[in-house]
């Protein structure tokens, strides 16, 4: 894992504002570092170690000179792809899957992604045609943010935004539809940024740049059509495919030079994690957790039961109100987003646990849900359906109450209120997005909180009013997404949005890297994708049981009580530990009218009736809780990345310096 930054056209900045990029990501790099000078070229590399540590400096180029690259993340086959690559010629000197990256293009051009297994993303250059190609991962596991100079045809890339703001050229300005989208579906769009002027390449995309030519493509999505379903096969085999290729999933995901560890949640998921990575560890594996002070978000119960039933080597960070409050603003730095959820603060502290543990290296077991059905979303639109088929039936809808805790056990009219909630509706399951149309219009309720001028500019940039936000996100489905089975639809939905918008990121390689800890994740290998895409969805959500197939196949291998239990979704407290102790005060300076209308964001009097109605409540609702984390956290965001300024780190030592420029001239 590493921090890559790089400048690419006639404006490309020298080795001193490179540095500075370079410095604001050394948590990301912070055990060596390199550049490359070039006309037009200015490159950064920062290592965080984990393959070949001796050599695969980078920036690093082929045998020739050719072609050049930095790149960020792992190819987790390279030693398969290394033997195909020397039977057809190619030479390595390092053992790095950097190297085979570089020959990989040589022999493959833009397909060799189809070939890698892995996350990444990366910038390559071919310095005799001068055409660069910039990639990111299937699932968007690693990020790549770029902006273009007001010349725009100088662009620049980075890991992180930070490091682009480091260049005073890029403006910093709010992108108002970022914000929107935040407030509907808790992620923007996968293309967009909190900052108008930078984008993020969206995943499974590409760019390529030759004669000054400029174009993104996507090279990979997920497709879940019918015609790839295998439905014939009896429930053993499948079992039998899904242990087979997980198990090897997480084997090649042993492969490096550092300890390797595991997250241990008490789920299903991180206990099959750690299961099979313990199978195939070669010392007694290292697992960690976190605890919460408060009992009703902990889990530590199961998470002993696994760690004891496994034998690790475990320990845990143990999470208070307090702990959240005061590293708010740090897990905000690190997300460079708004957030509408204190969870990735309790992350945040566990990668550093894992680094002061001298691990360097852990698996994790996000995925799952997605791909095999796991979220009560997914069950909750099985049920609307299925209502909507006979919506006056009295007994159809009371199968909500399996969505535990959603519906209340007593009092009629608050059971009344979710009913209708739920109904709304149930006439447009046809829409190609209608598994998420409460989520999304119950966050278009928030929108009101936004000040005036705040929602009219996002409204012009949009071109349209926020009315249509749900018609135009339907609209950027892939071909054929009519013909997908619903359950497919509510997967494609919460990939594109939840997974990699937020818990790959904010809550995934944000946190992890904050403290130069690498995330790995099992269930998102490609050949594991490629077996849960040929099930049928009755094998993942099989009436109303999440992750049915996966379940089956694990049943003899873990204990009862983790198999059996309730899905318990990963969370924190929210306002209530933001209002604890002493960052009370801070919260309340950040949300008070006089700085609501300095920032400009929301509406001081709306704000004002939030912070009254959770200050003054032990629990409150959960769309109050979305409302504050967002509005606080937007505050933040708008203190550090639009008026604060940018402060670099102490690089670490610099070991590949090439001045391409200077070798040209004959001054070596």
């Amino acid at each position: 894992m590493c921090g890559i930054v790089g400048q690419i056209g006639p404006q490309a900045c020298g080795e001193r504002q490179l540095l500075r990029m370079m410095g604001m990501l050394t948590h990301r790099g912070p055990d060596e570092s390199g550049v490359l000078i070039a006309d037009k070229v200015s490159w950064g590399h920062l290592r965080l170690s984990i393959v070949d540590l001796q050599s695969g400096q980078q920036p690093m180029s082929t045998h020739d000179g050719r072609y050049w690259v930095v790149f960020n993340g792992e190819i987790f086959n390279h030693l398969e792809l290394r033997q195909e690559l020397e039977h057809l010629g190619h030479t390595f000197i390092t053992r790095s899957d950097t190297e085979v990256l570089l020959n990989s293009y040589r022999e493959w051009g833009f397909s060799c992604l189809d070939r890698f297994n892995g996350q990444w993303a990366f910038a390559l250059w071919d310095s005799q045609t001068d055409a660069f190609f910039l990639a990111r991962d299937r699932w968007g596991v690693r990020p790549l943010f770029y902006t273009f100079l007001p010349d725009r045809k100088t662009l620049l890339f980075a890991s992180e935004m930070k490091a682009l703001l480091a260049d005073e050229r890029v403006p910093r300005e709010w992108n108002h539809q970022a914000l929107r989208d935040i407030l509907i579906c808790w992620t923007s769009e996968s293309d967009r940024t909190p900052i108008k002027s930078i984008q993020q390449l969206p995943p499974g995309a590409y760019i390529s740049i030759k004669e000054g030519e400029f174009e993104i493509q996507r090279w990979w999505q997920p497709d879940y059509s019918p015609d790839c379903v295998e439905w014939n096969r009896s429930e053993q085999s499948w079992c039998e495919e899904l242990r087979a290729t997980l198990a090897s999933a997480c084997k090649i995901r042993l492969r490096a030079d550092v300890p390797v560890g595991a997250y241990l949640s008490g789920g299903i998921d991180s206990s099959i994690i750690s299961l099979l990575t313990r199978n195939h560890h070669q010392n007694q594996l290292k697992t960690f957790s976190i605890s919460f002070a408060d009992s009703a978000v902990d889990e530590s119960k199961y998470q002993h039961l696994m760690a004891e039933y496994l034998g690790t080597t475990h320990r845990e960070t143990s999470i208070t109100r307090q702990s959240i409050s005061k590293s708010f603003a740090e897990c905000v730095w690190h997300a460079e987003t708004p957030i509408y959820r204190t969870a990735p603060v309790p992350m945040l502290y566990l990668s550093r646990l894992v680094r002061d543990s001298g691990v360097k290296v852990v698996l994790t077991g996000e995925g799952a849900d997605e791909l095999l059905g796991g979220y009560d979303q997914f069950k909750e639109d099985k049920i609307r359906r299925f209502w909507a088929r006979n919506p006056n039936s009295a007994w159809r809808k009371r199968l909500l109450e399996h969505l535990e805790p959603n519906i209340p056990r007593t009092g009629t009219r608050a059971r009344h209120f979710w009913y209708a909630f739920y109904q709304a509706g149930l006439d447009k399951t046809e829409s190609s997005g209608y598994s998420h149309h409460l989520r999304w219009r119950n966050g278009m309720s928030l929108l009101q909180i936004l000040s005036d001028d705040f929602q009219s500019r996002a409204d012009e940039s949009a071109g349209s009013p926020d009315g249509d936000w749900i018609q135009h996100i339907e609209s950027t489905v892939p071909e054929g997404f009519e013909r997908w089975p619903s359950l497919s639809k509510a997967q494609y939905w919460e990939s594109r949005q939840l997974l990699s918008g937020y818990l790959l990121s904010s809550q995934g390689d944000r946190m992890a890297m904050a403290n130069s800890v690498e995330g790995r994740y099992p269930f998102l290998d490609i050949e594991f994708y490629k077996v849960a895409r040929r099930m049928p969805p009755h094998l993942k959500l099989n009436v109303l049981m999440e992750k049915y197939i996966l379940k089956k196949t694990f049943a003899k291998d873990l204990p009862g009580e983790i198999i059996r239990r309730m899905k318990y979704p990963y969370r924190a407290l929210d306002s209530v530990a933001l209002y604890d102790g002493p960052s009370r005060e801070r919260l309340n300076d950040s949300l008070s009218p006089e700085s609501v209308r300095r920032h400009g964001l929301f509406k001081p009097e709306a704000i004002s009736k939030l912070t009254a109605r959770v200050s003054n409540s032990p629990e409150p609702s959960a769309r109050d809780n979305m409302a504050l984390v967002i509005a606080y956290s937007s505050h933040v965001f708008h203190d550090r990345f639009i008026e604060g300024a940018t402060n670099p780190g102490v690089l670490p030592p610099l070991r590949t310096q090439v001045d391409l420029t200077r070798i040209a001239s004959g001054l070596k």
